[in-house]
C-alpha cells in the first residue's frame, strides 16, 4: 500500500467540496481523452499542442498523468488538504468521465475515493507536513506508510476498539463547505451497517455491489 498527496485546487479553484461530496479526486487536461486508451506518445503530443506545455512543465504533466493512471492502485491512501484539514481517503480505480464535456474547467480524469476521515493540519507529523508542502499535482510519500501515522490519527488517541471515525459534512444554504465533524459510532450501529453492506453484495446493481465491497474491505483494513 502506498500514500499519495494530490492537490485540491486546479487552476486556482478549490475542488475540496466537490471531491468530498462526489467521492473522487482528479487531474486537469480533460481534452486528452481516456488515458487508459491513449498511448503515452499521443498524450505528450496533445499536452504540447493543445495545452502549450514544454520543458519542465511538460515533464511534470507527463509524470502526473503516469502517476495518476498507472502508479496509484486501488486501496492506496489518498490525502488532500484545505486551509485547516487534511482529508484521508482510500483510492479506487481510474475512470474518465466526459458526460458533461471536456472543457478545461471540468475534471474528467478521476479516481473514486472512499473518504475515511480528516485530521487537523496542526496535528499531523513532520513527514506529512513535508508531503503536503509539495508543489506538484501529485506527490508520493516515499517513507513507509506507517510513518505517516494515519491510522492513529483516524482512530484518535484512545485506541478504543468499539468506535470508528466517520465524516459528516455540513453546508450552508449556498452550498459552501462550512464544517466537517468527527462522529463516534457505537459498535451495535457498525454491526448493523455491516449487515446492510453484506446484503448489498447480492444486489443486481453492479455499482452498488462494488461500493458495498469497497466499504467492507476498508472496514476490515481499519
Amino acid at each position: 500500500m502506498n500514500l499519495f498527496y494530490i492537490q485540491s485546487s486546479i487552476g486556482g479553484i478549490s475542488k475540496v467540496k466537490s471531491y468530498l461530496e462526489d467521492h473522487y479526486v482528479g487531474i486537469p487536461w480533460s481534452g486528452l481523452g481516456d488515458l487508459e486508451q491513449v498511448p503515452t506518445e499521443s498524450a505528450v503530443e496533445q499536452l504540447q499542442r493543445h495545452y502549450h506545455l514544454a520543458d519542465g512543465e511538460l515533464s511534470e504533466a507527463v509524470e502526473t498523468v503516469h502517476t495518476f493512471v498507472h502508479l496509484i492502485e486501488d486501496g492506496d491512501y489518498i490525502v488532500m488538504k484545505d486551509e485547516e484539514w487534511m482529508f484521508i481517503g482510500d483510492a479506487g480505480d481510474y475512470y474518465y468521465d466526459d458526460s458533461i464535456g471536456t472543457n478545461d474547467d471540468l475534471i474528467c480524469h478521476r479516481r473514486g475515493v472512499t473518504w475515511l476521515g480528516r485530521v487537523s493540519l496542526a496535528e499531523i507529523n513532520k513527514p506529512m507536513r513535508t508531503l503536503l508542502n509539495e508543489p506538484k499535482y501529485i506527490a508520493q510519500f516515499m517513507l513507509p506508510v506507517t510513518q505517516a501515522q494515519l491510522d492513529q490519527a483516524l482512530r484518535g488517541t484512545d485506541g478504543a476498539a468499539d468506535t470508528v471515525l466517520t465524516e459528516t459534512t455540513e453546508h450552508t444554504a449556498n452550498g459552501t463547505l462550512t464544517e466537517n465533524m468527527s462522529v463516534r459510532v457505537e459498535q451495535a450501529t457498525i454491526e448493523a451497517a455491516l449487515e446492510v453492506l453484506k446484503s448489498a453484495l447480492q444486489s443486481e446493481n453492479e455499482q452498488l455491489r462494488v461500493q458495498a465491497a469497497t466499504a467492507i474491505l476498508q472496514y476490515a483494513k481499519s
